[in-house]
């Protein structure tokens, strides 16, 4: 399966650029269940996010796809996003989007699932996540968690 993984304010932003991990709030509960979630899988996310991230995460196959140049052994460097997202679903292996924004919206029209964090409250930074009221998503589950609601959305 392929599922954009992402966590939002009320408002959908998801990105601040001066904060030490890209992240507008820190939410412990959140980053568990992303670490969960993603453990011993493999996850695609853009250069700039990589870069905010500053190094692979423990435990999971890492992809970096990015227009330019990556020099960095510890990372699978790729140039395409629809090849990359065809290539897992021709495997039937699952693969965890993880930002940031212009990845997101590139990948909405391919991925099968939205596993979205709601974070309570309005936020400062000025990354948002894209709108998908067009890909025909439906609600499948709502799980409130003691910190924020976890929402898992299917393509219809």
């Amino acid at each position: 399966m392929i599922s954009i993984i992402v966590a939002t304010d009320d408002d959908l932003l998801i990105g601040k650029k001066d904060s030490s991990n890209g992240m507008p709030w820190h939410n412990k509960e959140d980053l568990q269940h992303f670490k969960k979630t993603t453990l011993h899988q493999t996850i695609l996310m853009g250069k700039t996010t990589y870069m905010a991230i500053g190094r692979p995460l423990p435990h999971r196959k890492t992809i970096v796809v990015t227009r330019g140049e990556l020099d960095d052994e510890r990372v699978e460097v790729r140039h395409d996003l629809v090849e990359t997202i065809q290539e897992y679903k021709n495997k039937k292996e699952d693969l965890f989007i993880c930002g940031g924004a212009s990845i997101y919206k590139q990948a909405l029209p391919y991925v099968d699932e939205l596993m979205i964090s709601r974070i309570p409250g309005k936020h400062e930074g000025e990354t948002y996540f894209p709108s998908f009221d067009e890909y025909n998503f439906q609600l499948e589950k709502e799980t409130q968690m003691e910190t924020f609601v976890l929402q898992i959305y299917k393509k219809g």
